[in-house]
């Protein structure tokens, strides 16, 4: 099925992200005009391919699927992807700053391309990616699916879906260490997955930022970067950043020396998210 997508939105720049961002190139298949990966829904994984062009996605998903399997497939891609967000408002906060406008040129109709697994990926990774490059951090990602993604065959491929948060939180601190080989990282990992599960979803989408924040700091593991990952980089919230001091490298490197982190955080106020995820996208496209 067509999943909605709300101009402007490129596909071929949803795939060259997830091409060049390890925690998404290493539990997907890409090929040129298509990415597969997996979701595990009600405790089984199912296998689904995303292709298209321009604007127009198309969801599919192998092997038996009832019609309400699929409608929640394709609800999930289409937050994946980010398809649904509106980028007219933050290209309008654009007109004006030059530099940003280069980045929109090269990466125009670029959504917010979410971890894919959503909340439960994103309790998992905030941890791993703790004090660790981004490569190092995707490899321990991929051996935690090894033993506890759930398996599920595409052709002569196999992938491996991320558990939903409920089974994701019975996981106990040697299982999880036995299987990354970071004893203190599993034991975060615990704590913060069982954390994020008591918060619940619901309320980490629909709480203020500043409320779901402050509950999510509460939560042994999570400091402000972690916070800020889990609503942005998981659930898509683009609203708020705590700080712009993340992003100052990237941001100088399009910028250039005299950056000003408040100018910016008055231009683009609510889009400010979306102002973050563009300039690192856009730095590091600039990278070899």
């Amino acid at each position: 099925m067509l999943i909605p997508t709300r101009p402007p939105f490129s596909f071929e720049q949803a795939l060259t992200f997830i091409s060049r961002f390890p925690a998404c190139r290493c539990d997907t298949i890409l090929e040129r005009d298509r990415v597969s990966a997996a979701f595990a829904i009600d405790g089984k994984a199912y296998a689904f391919s995303l292709s298209g062009s321009l604007d127009r996605v198309t969801v599919e998903v192998h092997g038996r699927a009832s019609p309400a399997i699929t409608r929640e497939v394709a609800r999930r891609a289409t937050a994946f992807l980010g398809a649904g967000d509106d980028l007219a408002p933050f290209y309008r906060a654009a007109v004006g700053d030059a530099p940003l406008v280069q980045v929109i040129g090269a990466l125009h109709g670029l959504h917010h391309v979410r971890f894919l697994a959503g909340l439960a990926e994103i309790a998992v990774y905030c941890v791993l990616m703790q004090r660790t490059p981004p490569d190092r951090a995707a490899r321990a990602k991929e051996k935690f699916l090894a033993r506890f993604g759930l398996p599920v065959s595409l052709g002569d491929r196999e992938l491996r879906a991320m558990p939903e948060l409920a089974q994701l939180a019975e996981l106990d601190v040697d299982a999880i260490a036995g299987a990354i080989g970071n004893r203190p990282k599993a034991a975060r990992i615990v704590d913060v997955v069982r954390g994020v599960a008591a918060l619940g979803e619901t309320f980490l989408r629909t709480a203020s930022y500043a409320d779901a924040t402050s509950a999510l700091l509460e939560i042994p593991g999570v400091g402000p970067f972690s916070a800020d990952a889990i609503l942005l980089r998981g659930l898509g919230r683009m609203q708020e950043v705590r700080t712009l001091d993340w992003f100052a490298d990237d941001a100088r490197a399009i910028y250039g020396p005299r950056w000003n982190a408040e100018e910016t955080a008055r231009r683009y106020r609510e889009h400010i998210g979306y102002w973050t995820f563009y300039v690192k996208t856009g730095a590091a496209r600039m990278q070899p």
